[in-house]
């Protein structure tokens, strides 16, 4: 038998997908906790701070193809990819620190240019990672449902990474006295984790399947254009730029919803993300069996409309809300958010092992590559509206829950976490439509 077509090893899984909680971790404490950090206690402004993040998202954007192609052509003892964990789990964890102390680091004048040399830093390091990890599931099996199984290791694992993130984390933050300084301490300790998932991942993942490098008869325009030619993959990117538009402003304007219009702690901030990423986490399971019954696409449909409807809860609510409120509200997108990022996750391994299929060359670097680009445009742009809408609002900048703020800028901050969101993932669906990889497909070609 063909063995990239038989289960794989709860070892191997494991080993894969530990990977993502510490990458999960740093993404979530980044885009929860960084844009009000730098607004309310390093003292730069919202529109200038949101250009900043949008800036590194760019660049990150950018070096993105670079190190899927480099991890596709790389040869090591280690293998193609593994020497990328060890290298951007370091940098990543580094540059996480320096993310959270820049409080008093520098005057006005230097103090955005440091701002944005630590983003760069910490964009690399991220990437350096992030890539060559995504594309090793796509030589790790060939069989369309085993993928998902995989890919629910790795959703499990990013569950768990957000709720260390936003549950764990601001809870250290209160507990280290809820300042600049507790902020900074509390990235020591996130930091660690990063680092030992990444160290976890690189041993854990020295059994799992992987294939050589191919010869690659086309230069860096013929193998974007050849990318261009595989149009579920395509579509896919395009299902994936809509629904995580919206989501970066979801997460990016959250902190400022639970403060400044509901009045809460960011303990209610974690009270929010401890629910959701439980749900997301059970979840998974439930996912896997409504994918083999409905199909990946339909099965993203139901996801898609069980988080509309939590994600839209929020235009009723109120200054003091109910703590049951906020954990049914986690809840659903958590069940929701389950389904889309591991459906979203696992038609990506689709559309690789379709790219094997119809060229012969293996580069699931390249399309690793070209899919966590589309990621990072996404949330690069995401940061930069929610900041120009706060900014262009009149909001006030403060460090206390319950501040007053006037209705444009509670509305705006509504906005941002509602409409915006809502409407993208919609969006997307509709662009799902076009898809047509299936199991009987994948049957076929394998």
């Amino acid at each position: 038998m063909d063995p990239l077509a038989q289960r794989l090893p709860v070892s191997t899984c494991l080993g894969w997908g530990i990977g993502s909680l510490g990458m999960s971790l740093m993404f979530s404490a980044t885009g929860v906790l960084l844009l009000r950090y730098l607004v309310d206690y390093v003292g730069i402004g919202a529109a200038l701070a949101g250009v900043l993040i949008s800036v590194a998202k760019f660049y990150d954007a950018a070096t993105d193809t670079l190190f899927g192609i480099a991890s596709d052509r790389t040869r090591s003892r280690w293998g193609r990819r593994r020497p990328y964990l060890l290298l951007g789990g370091v940098v990543s964890a580094v540059s996480f620190v320096m993310l959270f102390n820049l409080q008093g680091a520098a005057g006005p004048a230097l103090l955005p240019w440091l701002v944005l040399l630590v983003l760069l830093l910490n964009a690399t390091g991220y990437a350096l990672f992030n890539v060559p990890y995504l594309a090793m599931p796509g030589e790790m099996t060939r069989d369309y449902h085993e993928r998902t199984r995989l890919m629910s290791f790795r959703v499990a694992a990013v569950a768990v990474g957000q709720l260390v993130a936003t549950f764990v984390g601001p809870l250290l933050i209160q507990r280290f006295g809820g300042d600049a300084d507790a902020h900074g301490t509390t990235a020591w300790v996130l930091a660690v984790v990063i680092l030992l998932s990444s160290l976890l991942c690189f041993r854990g993942t020295r059994a799992a399947p992987a294939a050589s490098s191919t010869p690659h008869a086309l230069g860096f325009k013929g193998q974007l254009l050849a990318a261009a030619a595989n149009r579920p993959f395509v579509l896919l990117l395009g299902v994936k730029l809509s629904y995580l538009f919206g989501l970066s402003m979801y997460i990016a304007v959250m902190p400022f919803l639970f403060v400044s219009v509901l009045g809460l702690s960011y303990a209610g901030l974690g009270v929010y993300f401890l629910f959701q990423s439980s749900l997301m986490l059970v979840s998974q399971p439930l996912w896997v069996h409504f994918t083999r019954r409905l199909g990946k696409v339909h099965a993203y449909y139901g996801a898609t409309g069980i988080y509309c409807v939590a994600v839209s809860s929020w235009l009723i609510a109120a200054p003091g809300e109910a703590s049951v409120a906020i954990m049914l509200r986690g809840a659903v997108a958590g069940l929701g958010a389950g389904g889309l990022l591991l459906l979203g996750q696992s038609m990506l391994l689709d559309t690789m092992q379709h790219d094997f299929e119809l060229t012969g060359e293996r580069r699931e670097g390249l399309l690793a590559g070209i899919y966590t680009t589309v990621e990072k445009l996404s949330f690069s742009i995401g940061p930069a509206i929610t900041g120009f809408a706060l900014g262009a609002s009149g909001y006030v900048a403060s460090a206390a829950p319950g501040a007053g703020q006037p209705a444009s800028a509670r509305f705006a901050i509504l906005a941002c976490m509602t409409v915006v969101p809502v409407v993208s993932t919609i969006i997307g669906c509709l662009l799902l439509r076009g898809y047509r990889i299936d199991a009987g497909l994948a049957a076929r070609s394998a």
